[in-house]
């Protein structure tokens, strides 16, 4: 059997999702992203028995796509991002197995799936997805935190956090799924310690541009990322340094912007449904959770996207 798992492969909890798939189903992990999940899609063919996509937002325009591989394969989707209804009664009744659930992370969700496989030490790397994607208060998460030793977690899962959002080279995200899917512990990853304490350096430096840099409006500041810096990592930086609810951050993706946005702990809007609405809206995608979320815009609507979360957020 053949096993294939596609699996967000920029950020802690995707790559433990290929983690846990590549020890539990002994499966082959294709690494994706928002941005070219359909391209992914379309390069799954026989013989490819199995298909596993996990944390990657999947929309209604990769519907025809899911449909041509349910008919040779089976079709797992686990995931903690939104997705319309309508869309998951239609994929349901082509005999494609969904657990969604937005109040974990997606990792939690895939070890709890397999579970009986993956054990003690699979509870442990999850709980690292959990932290670094902010859901260590979930309803699976929050259990498995209660018996961890959390500073330890907590300083693991920071460190796996920060090298990659330092490095993301295929190559070292590579390495770092396979060193999961072994059960190493963060710390132990080569090359790991010296590249996240590189990326606290890059953020020290960004947090001293952004004053000069960023435009606040109310309670909400924007910027564009510079020397292509992770637009999710600048709109965090945001609120931190400028103290407003909201941080909006994108850079130029060929004829689109990618866009990042983050809220602070006790925002009251959903910004996941901002980003649905108003991407749709301008003739692009978006969505995500609560106070963490991102969008794709044609470059023509920049400006008109912007005037639009100014307006609604203030």
């Amino acid at each position: 059997m053949t096993v294939l798992s596609i699996v967000h492969g920029d950020d802690t909890d995707g790559l433990t999702c290929g983690a846990f798939l590549k020890r539990a189903r002994e499966s082959d992990i294709y690494l994706a992203n928002y941005d070219n999940l359909e391209k992914a899609l379309q390069d799954v063919k026989l013989p490819v028995d199995v298909l596993y996509i996990c944390d990657l937002n999947v929309r209604d325009s990769l519907e025809s796509e899911l449909l041509r591989i349910r008919e040779f394969a089976d079709v797992h989707i686990i995931d903690h991002h939104q997705m319309s209804p309508e869309l998951m009664e239609r994929l349901t009744e082509a005999g494609v197995t969904i657990r969604l659930q937005t109040d974990d992370c997606a990792s939690v969700l895939v070890y709890d799936t397999f579970k009986e496989q993956l054990g003690q030490e699979g509870k442990r790397l999850a709980a690292y997805a959990a932290i670094s994607d902010m859901f260590e208060n979930g309803p699976l998460a929050g259990p498995i935190m209660a018996k961890l030793d959390r500073k330890f977690a907590q300083h693991e899962a920071q460190l796996l956090t920060h090298a990659l959002g330092g490095d993301q080279t295929m190559d070292f995200k590579r390495l770092v799924l396979d060193e999961l899917s072994k059960f190493s512990y963060p710390h132990r990853i080569p090359g790991l310690v010296e590249k996240s304490i590189q990326s606290l350096e890059e953020m020290t430096q960004m947090k001293e541009l952004i004053p000069g840099n960023a435009i606040v409006k109310g309670r909400v500041a924007f910027m564009e990322s510079i020397n292509d810096y992770s637009t999710g990592g600048i709109s965090n930086l945001l609120i931190d340094t400028l103290g407003t609810d909201v941080g909006i951050s994108y850079k130029t993706n060929g004829e689109h912007y990618n866009m990042s946005l983050r809220g602070e702990m006790m925002l009251k809007e959903h910004l996941g449904d901002m980003c649905k609405e108003i991407a749709s809206k301008y003739g692009g995608f978006g969505g995500g959770h609560s106070r963490a979320c991102g969008m794709k815009i044609p470059k023509e609507h920049l400006q008109a996207v912007l005037d639009e979360f100014d307006a609604r957020l203030n």
